[in-house]
């Protein structure tokens, strides 16, 4: 059978496709956050055959309405509050399909998909205040970005010798400090760059979940004492626990005391700076930066980014040129800034929807996020069930169920059970992290659909499950 299609059979199908995406636009504010898949359809899926025979295009996008469709990961509706997963913006997703048909590789080359990412990173550069001739890169996410980042970090930190040497030409073994409440990612990538996590210092945050200055300076005086090489802070600008953003511009003054590398985490909350820059002073002084427009940028995943000051050192980290790669250079190859050689067409959804929706539109997008959150936490102060146990300057709330009557040993494990039935029933959905050895709820919001009403929704869903479970264990 042959693989290409006609031009009326691709419009017809694309047609029936965008008809099956709209349809569940449309019902989204119906149809549960998110429903279990059945366990006779997830046996189905995961041990279908190989597909020996051919099968047409309509019976597969039948089955993908009738099979994955009604299962998503819940992050369109207006009532998923979990992780930090925002809805893709409507026409960002047309872009997404317009970048597949596209099908560049931005590798680099003189080619319109180049131009388009390096337009998009000028965009950003400016929000961010950095230097228009710093180094920078679209990726998958923040984790990648993470580790692209302190790749250039290690670099510089050995002298440039890295590349040749490895770790054989260090004297001492490199330091890196974060908070305890830094996201995982870093320590995945200081143990995938060789540096190990026993080498990973975690501070202690302040009551406001920010990491705490004279913790993390005692921690440095101790490890240059031991004969320990420090080498970088990453902060972070808005945690995935709480929203806290650590004092960057301290934090700034210490790397360049002691001569370190500021990175800044800002996967969710950097682009909080468009709604409150007072929060995030310090910033444009770190040496790298990452972030995720995918989430508080509302794009299609994936779509990470991350910037290094020195352009030149970030191109020393990672440029490899082989032979077959010597033409068509007019400027240098984004492959040269990554990991990655063959790279996908992400900046298109990003020129699209930063144009549609403008600058002063994401101001009011986040801000308005924000303030839900704020209106969250009066809802909870106001609500006899619930206590609130973490009010950030983002849009991240942490709070209990905690109704009179129950021992405080009991909590953990209710606050656990009712969020189980609370997805299961599927008209919320949110996740529970642990602060200070409590499990709490978590509820974070980078929604544009998500209204007040919905809030109610969600504290209702709660209550009524925690009464459920308190019925049930009473009987």
């Amino acid at each position: 059978m042959p693989i290409d299609l006609s031009p009326e059979e691709f419009r017809r199908l694309g047609y029936r496709a965008v008809d099956m995406l709209a349809d569940r636009l449309a019902q989204l504010h119906d149809l549960p956050v998110r429903r279990p898949v059945p366990p006779d359809l997830r046996e189905k899926i995961l041990h279908q055959p190989v597909p020996e025979d051919v099968t047409d295009a309509d019976t597969l996008l039948t089955t993908i309405q009738s099979d994955i469709l009604p299962y998503p990961m819940g992050n369109a509706s207006s009532r998923f509050f979990a992780w930090v997963n925002s809805p893709p913006a409507p026409l960002g997703i047309i872009a997404e399909l317009l970048a597949a048909g596209h099908n560049a590789s931005v590798a680099g080359g003189d080619h319109a998909a180049t131009y388009i990412e390096h337009a998009v990173l000028n965009w950003l550069k400016t929000l961010f205040h950095l230097p228009s001739d710093s180094g920078g890169l679209l990726c998958s996410g923040g984790s990648v970005a993470n580790i692209i980042a302190l790749a250039v970090m290690r670099h510089v930190q050995a002298g440039g010798n890295m590349r040749a040497h490895g770790f054989n030409g260090e004297s001492a073994p490199m330091v890196v400090y974060t908070s305890t409440q830094g996201h995982s990612c870093l320590q995945k990538a200081i143990e995938l760059l060789g540096i190990g996590n026993d080498y990973l210092r975690r501070i202690p945050v302040n009551d406001r979940y920010e990491m705490d200055i004279a913790a993390l300076q005692a921690q440095i005086a101790a490890d240059k004492a031991a004969g320990l090489r420090p080498v970088c802070i990453a902060a972070s600008a808005g945690t995935v626990n709480t929203g806290a953003i650590d004092p960057l511009n301290a934090l700034a003054d210490i790397c360049e005391q002691e001569n370190l590398w500021l990175h800044v985490d800002g996967a969710y909350g950097g682009m909080g700076i468009l709604a409150r820059p007072e929060l995030y002073s310090g910033m444009e002084r770190a040496d790298s930066l990452a972030i995720d427009p995918h989430k508080w940028l509302y794009m299609p995943v994936e779509c990470g980014c991350v910037f290094v000051r020195d352009e030149a050192k970030m191109r020393e980290t990672f440029s490899v040129i082989p032979p077959y790669l010597r033409d068509d250079r007019d400027m240098p190859w984004f492959s040269e800034y990554g990991i990655q050689q063959t790279r996908g067409f992400k900046a298109l959804k990003l020129w699209v929807v930063m144009q549609q929706i403008g600058i002063e539109g994401y101001r009011d997008l986040i801000q308005r996020d924000i303030d839900l959150s704020k209106t969250l936490q009066s809802k909870i102060r106001h609500h006899p069930d619930f206590e609130l146990t973490a009010a950030g300057e983002l849009s991240i709330t942490c709070f209990r169920y905690a109704p009179a009557g129950i021992a405080a040993e009991q909590l953990d494990e209710l606050n656990r059970e009712l969020v189980l039935i609370v997805q299961r029933e599927g008209q919320a959905f949110l996740t529970t992290t642990i602060l200070n050895n409590q499990r709490v709820l978590r509820v974070c919001i980078v929604n544009f659909r998500t209204t007040d009403a919905d809030l109610d929704i969600l504290l209702a869903a709660l209550a009524d499950a925690g009464q459920r479970l308190i019925i049930t264990r009473s009987m």
